[in-house]
Protein backbone atom coordinates (compact mmCIF):
# COMPACT_ATOMS: atom_id res chain seq x y z
CA UNK A 1 0.00 0.00 0.00
CA UNK A 2 1.33 3.35 -0.69
CA UNK A 3 1.51 6.17 2.07
CA UNK A 4 0.48 9.30 1.13
CA UNK A 5 0.16 12.97 3.35
CA UNK A 6 -3.38 13.15 4.16
CA UNK A 7 -4.98 16.75 2.56
CA UNK A 8 -5.29 18.85 5.74
CA UNK A 9 -1.38 17.75 6.46
CA UNK A 10 -0.68 18.99 3.44
CA UNK A 11 -2.60 22.40 3.17
CA UNK A 12 -0.74 22.84 6.52
CA UNK A 13 2.91 22.46 5.76
CA UNK A 14 2.37 24.22 2.69
CA UNK A 15 0.45 27.09 4.41
CA UNK A 16 3.61 27.05 6.58
CA UNK A 17 6.37 27.19 3.57
CA UNK A 18 4.27 30.04 1.62
CA UNK A 19 3.95 32.51 5.05
CA UNK A 20 7.92 31.60 5.56
CA UNK A 21 8.37 32.58 2.22
CA UNK A 22 6.20 35.94 3.15
CA UNK A 23 3.83 34.74 0.57
CA UNK A 24 0.18 34.55 2.67
CA UNK A 25 -1.85 31.56 2.21
CA UNK A 26 -5.46 31.11 3.27
CA UNK A 27 -7.75 27.79 3.67
CA UNK A 28 -10.68 29.29 1.64
CA UNK A 29 -13.01 25.76 1.87
CA UNK A 30 -12.06 23.11 4.42
CA UNK A 31 -12.88 19.42 3.09
CA UNK A 32 -12.40 16.29 3.93
CA UNK A 33 -9.22 15.80 6.24
CA UNK A 34 -8.26 12.67 4.80
CA UNK A 35 -8.59 12.31 1.26
CA UNK A 36 -10.32 15.82 0.21
CA UNK A 37 -9.61 17.46 -3.33
CA UNK A 38 -7.57 20.49 -3.61
CA UNK A 39 -7.68 23.18 -5.88
CA UNK A 40 -5.47 26.17 -5.33
CA UNK A 41 -5.70 29.96 -6.12
CA UNK A 42 -3.13 31.50 -7.01
CA UNK A 43 -4.48 35.42 -6.51
CA UNK A 44 -1.41 37.57 -8.46
CA UNK A 45 -3.97 40.71 -8.02
CA UNK A 46 -3.64 42.93 -10.94
CA UNK A 47 -2.17 40.03 -12.96
CA UNK A 48 -5.44 37.99 -12.36
CA UNK A 49 -5.84 34.30 -10.89
CA UNK A 50 -4.51 30.92 -11.87
CA UNK A 51 -6.36 27.76 -10.25
CA UNK A 52 -4.66 24.70 -9.90
CA UNK A 53 -5.73 20.91 -9.38
CA UNK A 54 -3.43 18.42 -8.93
CA UNK A 55 -3.01 15.59 -10.44
CA UNK A 56 -0.73 12.70 -11.50
CA UNK A 57 0.38 10.94 -14.93
CA UNK A 58 0.47 7.86 -15.86
CA UNK A 59 3.74 7.39 -14.39
CA UNK A 60 3.17 8.41 -11.18
CA UNK A 61 4.37 11.80 -11.34
CA UNK A 62 2.79 14.49 -9.90
CA UNK A 63 1.81 17.48 -11.56
CA UNK A 64 -0.95 21.06 -11.55
CA UNK A 65 -3.26 21.49 -13.76
CA UNK A 66 -4.06 24.96 -14.59
CA UNK A 67 -7.98 24.65 -14.93
CA UNK A 68 -8.16 27.87 -16.75
CA UNK A 69 -6.05 26.71 -19.43
CA UNK A 70 -3.93 30.06 -20.92
CA UNK A 71 -6.47 32.22 -19.91
CA UNK A 72 -5.86 34.75 -17.01
CA UNK A 73 -8.94 34.60 -15.16
CA UNK A 74 -9.98 38.15 -12.81
CA UNK A 75 -10.82 37.00 -9.07
CA UNK A 76 -14.40 36.84 -10.02
CA UNK A 77 -14.38 34.75 -12.34
CA UNK A 78 -11.83 32.37 -10.48
CA UNK A 79 -14.05 32.78 -7.58
CA UNK A 80 -17.49 31.58 -9.93
CA UNK A 81 -15.30 28.19 -10.86
CA UNK A 82 -14.44 27.79 -7.35
CA UNK A 83 -18.41 28.26 -6.27
CA UNK A 84 -19.29 25.79 -8.83
CA UNK A 85 -16.70 22.67 -7.67
CA UNK A 86 -17.69 23.18 -4.73
CA UNK A 87 -21.31 22.87 -5.02
CA UNK A 88 -19.90 19.60 -6.86
CA UNK A 89 -17.20 18.39 -3.88
CA UNK A 90 -18.11 19.70 -0.95
CA UNK A 91 -14.99 17.77 0.22
CA UNK A 92 -12.59 20.19 -1.67
CA UNK A 93 -9.76 22.16 0.23
CA UNK A 94 -9.30 25.89 -1.23
CA UNK A 95 -6.28 27.46 -0.26
CA UNK A 96 -5.56 30.91 -1.50
CA UNK A 97 -2.28 32.22 -1.78
CA UNK A 98 -1.68 35.96 -2.66
CA UNK A 99 1.36 36.41 -4.92
CA UNK A 100 1.17 39.92 -5.49
CA UNK A 101 5.33 39.67 -6.18
CA UNK A 102 5.15 36.47 -8.73
CA UNK A 103 7.32 35.01 -6.18
CA UNK A 104 5.46 31.11 -5.43
CA UNK A 105 6.02 28.43 -7.04
CA UNK A 106 3.94 25.21 -6.84
CA UNK A 107 5.59 21.88 -5.99
CA UNK A 108 5.14 20.40 -8.71
CA UNK A 109 5.12 21.26 -12.78
CA UNK A 110 2.14 23.26 -14.11
CA UNK A 111 0.32 21.75 -17.27
CA UNK A 112 -2.25 23.89 -18.82
CA UNK A 113 -3.33 21.85 -21.26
Amino acid sequence: MHERLTTAMWVSAHIKVCHALGTPAFVINRGDSERGGLLLKINQFASGCQLLQPQTDMDGNRFWMDIAGDKVLDEKRADEMIKKRLAFDMDLWVLEIEDADSIYAPDAPISRN
